[in-house]
């Protein structure tokens, strides 16, 4: 099934599944503060609440759903791919309320069944907002062929006026509107940006692609990214290190503060990075690369083929059977390497390929991720112990292998997210360039 078919298979799907849901208590009777609660519940979670004329088991059911939706338990992420080792916590929905309604604690209950973080609240406000445009029909597509930059003029300014009034406000009508004028680039400008394209404030092939993505593909879009947040644990680690596999963007964090942001290269089409969470519990200063046997097998070893001397001038010996690269300014790993708890076999390094780090497009590794700023991170990392600044210079240039355990391990979320959040709220989407979306999509479609 083609990617749009799959994603509009979910927007169009008829609210929240028909999950079964355990008999409503025999003596219920909600107050109108209950059922003020309950209401308030669905809007946080961009959902359409039970209307006043529903019966107290109606909304009783309809909220069973709910929670079961928001607290991520309508699937097992491992079912469907291997690669997706994240999960919530096992939960009863139909206990818990129970439990809450006896003791007259339904609204508390309530108030906490969606995830607190901002970024989700900011989608799922967001939803509705997109499910309403998919039941109007949609925005229509721009002609294949439409180019405009600053000074244009033709009906095709007014259409895509209307493309971007259809997401944003934008600004106030002109007194031409057919004239692509400074406020109608600043427009696009905002929207390539929010998008992960160049913002240069032209409509040229990239930006009209993006501009003619089916909302019914928009609106699933952020549904996946929805679920995949609750599978998050609610509280993520004040002190966190977080790759973004969707953006190939990573960020750590201090108390809870992002204070250093960067960019990655993750895993290619071929070579998904997994969505795991682990933690950093060492440094390796100048480290050996022992290759992978697929990659040896694949790669190496026909260049070698080809090339008598390749092994040797690039620094691999064989070792136990096995290829390895010795330290040095040609290492796949770099300089640095963080140690990690890693089920999947992929590590998180330096690498000497620094031109991969310009790119738009950074999915370009065998799965494991490639730091922008090693160094800095590394720094940032060693320097509470007194292992950074000028000593990890030293220790550096010394080109010995070393390996720094830290005192402290910090926590590694790996997420994929496909949909972001600008700072005014505005949402823009990402390639879904590993299939993620429309996989999830399928899956949540048939519930």
């Amino acid at each position: 099934m083609k990617l749009h078919a799959v994603l509009a298979a979910l927007a169009l799907a008829s609210g929240l599944t028909a999950a079964a849901a355990a008999a409503p208590p025999p003596d219920l009777a909600l107050s109108a503060a209950d059922r003020a609660a309950l209401s308030a519940a669905f809007e946080r979670a961009g959902r359409t609440p039970p209307g006043p004329e529903a019966s107290d088991a109606q909304v009783w059911e309809a909220t069973e759903r709910l929670a079961q939706a928001e607290l991520g338990l309508r699937l097992r992420p491992a079912d469907l791919d291997p690669l997706w080792a994240q999960a919530p916590a096992a939960r009863s929905p139909q206990r818990e309320m129970a439990s809450a309604y006896a003791s007259g604690g339904l609204a508390a209950w309530a108030a906490n069944l969606s995830p607190e973080a901002e970024v989700y609240a900011a989608l799922a406000r967001a939803r509705p907002r997109y499910a309403a445009i998919v039941d109007s029909g949609g925005w229509p597509d721009l002609p294949s062929d439409l180019r405009l930059r600053l000074g244009r003029a033709g009906p095709g300014v007014l259409a895509l006026r209307q493309r971007l009034a259809a997401e944003d406000a934008g600004p106030p009508g002109p007194d031409q509107p057919e004239v692509f004028d400074r406020p109608l680039k600043q427009s696009l400008v905002a929207w390539q940006a929010r998008n992960g394209l160049e913002a240069d404030g032209v409509l040229g092939p990239a930006t009209l692609a993006r501009l003619n993505v089916p909302a019914a593909t928009r609106l699933a879009q952020v549904e996946a990214n929805l679920e995949r947040w609750r599978w998050l644990p609610r509280t993520l680690p004040a002190d966190r290190l977080e790759i973004d596999t969707g953006g190939a963007e990573g960020a750590l964090y201090r108390e809870g503060r992002r204070v250093r942001t960067f960019r990655v290269i993750v895993g290619a089409v071929r070579d998904p990075t997994p969505l795991f969470l682990s933690e950093i519990n060492g440094v390796v200063l100048n480290p050996p690369w022992n290759v992978p046997d697929r990659i040896a097998r694949e790669e190496i070893l026909p260049k070698a083929a080809l090339d008598p001397g390749y092994l040797e001038r690039n620094g691999f010996v064989q070792l136990d059977g096995r290829l390895q690269q010795a330290p040095g300014p040609r290492s796949a790993l770099g300089l640095v390497k963080f140690d990690l708890i890693s089920p999947f076999g992929v590590f998180l390094h330096d690498t000497p390929g620094r031109e991969a780090f310009r790119l738009r497009e950074r999915h370009l590794s065998h799965g494991c991720m490639r730091v922008e700023q090693p160094l800095v991170l590394a720094d940032l990392l060693l320097a509470p112990q007194g292992r950074g600044g000028s000593r990890l210079a030293a220790d550096l240039a010394a080109g010995r292998t070393q390996r720094i355990a830290l005192s402290r391990p910090l926590a590694l979320v790996v997420v994929h997210w496909t949909v972001r959040v600008a700072p005014d709220g505005q949402v823009g989407f990402l390639d879904d360039v590993y299939g993620w979306d429309a996989r999830l999509a399928l899956a949540l479609s048939g519930m």
